[in-house]
């Protein structure tokens, strides 16, 4: 892949060394073969992330390499991860950093997710995933989405818990919150509430047979969770930048 100098080009030698074609493609990474028909023809000069990692994938090869041709970080057989930072997405300096469903491991790769507004996340579930990255601040993760994933920034102090106490999202934290999980009491989770135009982040707990949304700031009340509330994410990790 040494001689060729952009995206369309790298890709297009991958497909014909391998005996890919555009529909193969397309099986074999769910990316939409209209989509990558752009790429191939140079339309799409900057394809999005999440494609790009797909079609690298399925390929053999790393997001990095068919955007850059860094052949260091190139090849690893089809269907096999190779860890590689998400393009265009800086590395995070993290002050804490809470995981909740999966231990991060080296093949893991850095994936980018949308930082969405109080009202956006209300409905993130009815989101488009490439609608949602459009024109948004992006912030990386390896974390892999089963739904709609997106950072949400916390809001006040509802939900800093006492000093000494964990976990802790004091305001200015950027938690990660995923639509696809179940939740269960014990999770931190994202909750809509009657007659409030925005969600909150609270703790589910389970009192007496009664599920309940928990602050961890205990001078904050609770909150029963009755059929007029609904729960729209489940929290998966917290960042604080320095």
């Amino acid at each position: 892949m040494n001689s060729a100098t952009s995206i369309a080009e790298r890709l297009r030698q991958l497909m014909e060394e391998q005996g890919v074609g555009e529909n193969e493609l397309a099986r074999r990474s769910k990316v939409p073969q209209p989509t990558i028909h752009r790429i191939l023809n140079g339309v799409s000069k900057s394809p999005r992330i999440s494609n790009l990692e797909k079609i690298a994938t399925s390929l053999g090869t790393t997001a990095s390499s068919l955007a850059h041709g860094d052949v260091e970080q190139a090849s690893s057989p089809p269907g096999v991860s190779a860890w590689t930072p998400t393009i265009g997405v800086a590395a995070t300096a993290l002050a804490g950093r809470l995981r909740y469903d999966q231990e991060p491991t080296s093949s893991q790769r850095l994936r980018a997710y949308p930082i969405l507004t109080w009202p956006e996340a209300m409905h993130a579930s009815r989101l488009e995933e490439t609608s949602s990255c459009e024109k948004r601040d992006l912030e990386s993760s390896d974390y892999t989405q089963v739904g709609m994933a997106f950072w949400l920034r916390m809001r006040g102090d509802a939900m800093a818990a006492p000093i000494g106490s964990t976990p802790s999202l004091p305001e200015g934290t950027l938690v990660l919150m995923d639509t696809g999980l179940e939740a269960t009491p014990g999770k931190l989770v994202l909750a809509s509430t009657l007659g409030s135009p925005e969600p909150t982040v609270r703790k589910l707990i389970e009192e007496s047979g009664q599920i309940f949304l928990k602050p961890l700031n205990p001078s904050y009340p609770l909150i029963k969770l009755e059929n007029t509330c609904r729960v729209l994410a489940v929290a998966i990790e917290a960042r604080i930048k320095l």
